[in-house]
Parts: structure tokens; sequence; C-alpha cells
């Protein structure tokens, strides 16, 4: 028995140990839904196309395969400089900009890169779960629609990453806030400085190319953000198949 549970420990820690290094995602299209979008920002729909390889697993029913599109899932644009277009070459950035564990955004207004921002990973790690507070997943939430949220949490994300757009009371990118959305915005940061949240958990940037040949990317275009699987759910079925192998032995 202790044979069998060194190979298992050995196994698991094995699968849960982290590939720092970045990948490519295949080729995506990208749908700007109305009810969903504002100006040019708001949600995007991350649709699988040739050689799509991301898992939408993380996800909830409110933000995957929303217009009956399997595969898809809702994400926010990172820059303001760059832009969306279909049949996009998708490199899954799992690096800082100085190569460390992390993720970052190519070019736009950093020429040299941009780190991915704690507390963008954290407003869309909520978004993504469908746990972002009064945000209007579904109707309307305190007079404010699906849109008008996603407007805001756009216009944070922005502010955020350093991308413009911090005076909210102004217009950005065709994004007019009314006092409704700046108050949603002003809730959305004080829940994550109560957060303790830290790093950037299991978010990533997808750094979107035009061209793709033999692992090298060209023709830069817009960044967007994506939520990995939770690696922990690997480990948890492997560690119940191995209380199920004890057991089994003990009851043999």
């Amino acid at each position: 028995m202790k044979k069998f549970n060194i190979v298992v420990c050995l196994l698991c820690l094995f699968v849960a140990a982290p590939v720092m290094a970045d990948y490519y995602g295949g080729r995506a299209d990208y749908t700007q839904l109305s009810a969903y979008s504002a100006g040019q920002g708001g949600e995007f729909r991350i649709e699988p196309d040739t050689g799509f390889t991301l898992s939408n697993s993380a996800y909830a029913d409110t933000t995957k395969n929303q217009g009956g599109v399997a595969g898809s899932f809702q994400s926010f644009c990172l820059e303001v400089t760059e832009y969306i277009y279909d049949n996009s070459y998708i490199k899954v950035s799992e690096t800082f900009v100085n190569g460390n564990p992390g993720s970052h955004a190519y070019k736009g207004s950093e020429s040299g890169g941009d780190d991915l921002d704690p507390e963008t990973a954290w407003l869309y790690t909520q978004f993504a779960t469908g746990q972002l507070t009064d945000y209007a997943y579904t109707g309307t939430v305190d007079g404010l629609n699906r849109s008008q949220t996603a407007g805001a949490l756009q216009r944070l994300i922005w502010a955020t990453e350093e991308e413009g757009g911090n005076d909210f009371m102004s217009p950005f990118k065709g994004i007019s806030l009314n006092d409704g959305q700046r108050s949603l915005i002003t809730d959305w940061e004080t829940a994550y400085l109560g957060s303790g949240w830290s790093g950037i958990g299991n978010v990533r940037v997808l750094q979107l190319y035009g061209s793709y040949s033999n692992g090298e990317y060209s023709c830069i275009r817009q960044d967007q953000l994506y939520l990995v699987p939770v690696p922990g759910a690997v480990l948890l079925g492997l560690l119940g198949l191995g209380a199920a192998g004890i057991k089994l032995r003990k009851f043999a």
C-alpha cells in the first residue's frame, strides 16, 4: 500500500506541475454582440476555428456558448490601440515581460509589452465564473443591462491596464458611463481591495496575430483575456482515484 501511495503522489505532482511556456491556441473568430457590448469595447465572443484548443470548462453558463455557439467564451479587450479581426491566430502568454511565470499583452501602448495586472485578473475571474457582483448577466441589475455593465467593466479593465480612459466622467472609445455605471466601478474596485487577491490566478492573455507559421507569429492584433481550466481539478481527480484504490486494497 505504501508503494501505491508514493506512485499516486508522484503522478499527482507531475500532472499538477505548471508548464510556464507560451503555447499555440489555434485560430478563432470574434463576434461583438450588440446586447453584450458598448462602443468599441465590452464583451467579445471568442469562437473556435481551425485548430482551436482552448477549453471553456472554467466558464459559467452565462459566459460561455452564448448565442448557441458551442465551445465559445466571452472576453474583453486589453488594448485600445489594436483591433479585433476574425480568423486570428492565438498565442497564450504564460510569462511576464521579464520571462518570469505570469502573462502579458504584447505591444499595444507599451512597445515592449505590458504585464497583466492582478486587479484585471480578479475582475475577469469573477466575470467569467458568473460571480461579479451586480453584473447584469441576465435582465437588469439596479437599472443597468448587460451592455451597460459590460461597458463599465471594459472601462475599468482599460484603466487598470493603464490604457487611458481613467476619467470615467468622459466618453472613451465610444463608451459613455452614467452615474449607475460609475458607482458600479467604484463598488468593484472596493470589492477587489477587500478580496485579499494576489497574483493573476488562472487568467491568461491571448495575444492575437494575423499570421502563424512554423512557430512564428506576425501581424499583431488585439489582446484578449482567457480563464484556463483549474489544474487542481486534475489533481483532485487523481487523489480520488488513489483513495479509491487504497480502499479497495483494504477491503479486498
